[in-house]
């Protein structure tokens, strides 16, 4: 007698093949059969006019900090993911010695757009190495299955100190790192990760410690990574760091390379499509590469005490540096800063998160009455109004009274739907890219793959839902070389989804208070899901997670190679 029978669904495995309807069997955790009249099961459960899927693999996550006192994941595992993979840019919080923590809090609350507050209260501090954080998971349980990278930036600051933040590494110091990349990677580590993205600043504006990094340093960690004949390397790559360099990194690896964000700008419309040609290129001379791009517009709510989407560009460097707010008002004030400013924006040859498209900035809530009429409105139409620049009017406005509290939105990339098809389907695309645990105050993405059925599938019909569920199931798996996850087939672990196809999509984003300490987040439901299991257990019933202290994730530390 099996443990479950789920019988009569339309059966899409994953694979890219076309769906058929049938049965499923689950023993222990493991599909073990699919055809018609299985026997008999513990629990059957009739799926007549529903689709049975693999869970999600989403690649994209930076759930590291939240993990520890959320072992959930909230909200993916509702949103029908089952795999998470942690520790992208490398961003991660081990190895981290006790010394260094408030620094890793610091550059996390910056980089990742993450509550000082929630960090300082809710990171359970019960490991130093990367190893001892795999073993603390492990051991204490988590929702959703998880895979880890080792992340570049932690591993420079346990080694280096704040020294991480300024220098380039010696010799002596990269054989140090060389050494965790490998014990890293002994423990069960996916990859190495990395970012060289001049948006990717901590404290005050600081680099992240990963782009202080030299060639040398970055060959040399690629290649302890690959000591054991597997490994992924992922970086986010800054506008300097071309497809060649990072092919002449991989030289000798023999391993894949994952390179983010690719984003469409509608200011340089080609640049994405040369990425991706580019990585196709050196794929076909022998270095295996995958662009990861969104199949979601990039928005993201902000206020101008924390304008996330200036951070890649360089004249807003002494607005970042600021210690006080007062010395951040005076900067900003100042008009030989927003002449350069202004400039640099001004520049279509730079691509970067915000290219001065100032009429898909809109007011979305105001603090002060007086500014009510302003709300719903693009900054562009109420600087033309007041005839004056948009970015005076942002600045000025930032300087009034409640005007730094004032709540923008701003849709930044990937809004031309025909381009954005067109990177989707690309066949050196990696679908994902959701930053699910970052980013919490500014948007919320964990909803990516019930987006792309609702959207790509559905409304724009660009691929069929069995090419979609592999893009976001079965190739995941494949790209990231995760073993028995990813399709319906005997002998994978029974990680799956049970969809209304013709309803699955996702909710607008909407603000809750239930990080530590009563910080605030975005969050996001699901729409048209009927069960999601995790190695053969049911965790979605009614579009609410049961059964929270049964945690059925597995900690994955075996991938091929």
């Amino acid at each position: 007698m099996f443990d479950l029978i789920i019988k009569n669904a339309n059966i899409i495995d994953g694979t890219g093949l076309p769906s058929f309807t049938g049965d499923i069997a689950v023993e222990d955790g493991i599909i073990v059969h699919r055809g018609d009249d299985l026997g008999q099961a513990k629990s059957v459960i009739d799926a007549k006019g529903l689709s049975l899927v693999p869970g999600f693999i989403d690649s994209h996550t930076h759930y590291d900090a939240q993990l520890t006192w959320d072992p959930w994941a909230n909200p993916s595992p509702k949103l029908g993911v089952t795999t998470i993979v942690i520790g992208n840019c490398g961003f991660t919080i081990a190895p981290c010695k006790a010394e260094h923590r408030e620094l890793t809090i610091k550059n996390l609350t910056n980089v990742e757009g993450m509550s000082l507050d929630a960090l300082r209260k809710g990171i359970v501090w019960n490991f130093e190495t990367f190893p001892e954080y795999l073993d603390f998971l492990e051991s204490r349980g988590v929702g959703p299955n998880v895979a880890a990278y080792v992340g570049h930036s932690s591993v420079r600051v346990y080694v280096m100190g704040k020294d991480a933040l300024t220098r380039k590494a010696t010799e002596f110091e990269i054989l140090e790192m060389e050494k965790i990349v490998k014990e890293s990677m002994i423990s069960g580590g996916l990859g190495f990760a990395t970012s060289t993205f001049e948006g990717h600043n901590g404290e005050n504006g600081v680099p992240m410690p990963s782009r202080l990094a030299d060639d040398k340093e970055m060959h040399n960690l690629i290649m302890a990574m690959s000591s054991f004949g597997r490994g992924v390397f992922m970086l986010t790559r800054g506008s300097n760091t071309s497809i060649d360099n990072i092919e002449k990194w991989m030289k000798d690896s023999n391993r894949p390379a994952i390179v983010a964000a690719l984003l469409h700008n509608p200011l340089s419309d080609s640049s994405t499509f040369k990425i991706l040609a580019d990585i196709s290129e050196a794929t076909n001379r022998g270095t295996e590469m995958w662009g990861q791009v969104s199949c979601r517009p990039l928005s993201m709510e902000f206020t101008m005490e924390s304008p996330y989407l200036f951070e890649g560009i360089h004249a807003w460097r002494p607005a970042m540096e600021c210690a006080t707010l007062e010395l951040y008002k005076n900067i900003i004030e100042d008009s030989n800063f927003r002449s350069h400013l202004l400039n640099e924006i001004e520049d279509d040859a730079q691509v970067r998160l915000f290219n001065g498209d100032w009429d898909k900035i809109i007011v979305r809530e105001v603090q002060n009455k007086k500014y009510l009429p302003l709300e719903g409105r693009s900054i562009k139409d109420i600087a033309s109004e007041s005839n004056v620049n948009p970015l005076e009017w942002l600045l000025d406005h930032s300087l009034n009274e409640n005007g730094m509290d004032t709540l923008f939105i701003a849709m930044l990339l990937n809004s031309d739907e025909e381009a954005v098809g067109k990177l989707l389907k690309h066949p050196r695309s990696n679908i994902t890219l959701s930053d699910a645990g970052a980013h919490l105050t500014f948007f919320n993405d964990a909803g990516y793959g019930l987006y792309m059925l609702q959207k790509w599938v559905r409304e724009n019909d660009i691929m069929t839902i069995e090419e979609a569920i592999y893009n976001l199931t079965g190739k995941q798996a494949d790209i990231y070389r995760i073993d028995q996850r990813g399709r319906l087939v005997p002998g994978q672990y029974a990680d799956m989804m049970l969809i209304n196809p013709d309803k699955a999509g996702v909710s607008q984003s909407y603000r809750v208070n239930d990080l530590p300490g009563g910080s605030s987040r975005l969050n996001i439901d699901g729409h048209g899901i009927y069960g999601v299991w995790i190695n053969g257990q049911r965790v979605l019933e009614d579009n609410s997670i049961v059964n929270r202290e049964s945690l059925p994730g597995k900690v994955i530390r075996g991938f091929h190679s």
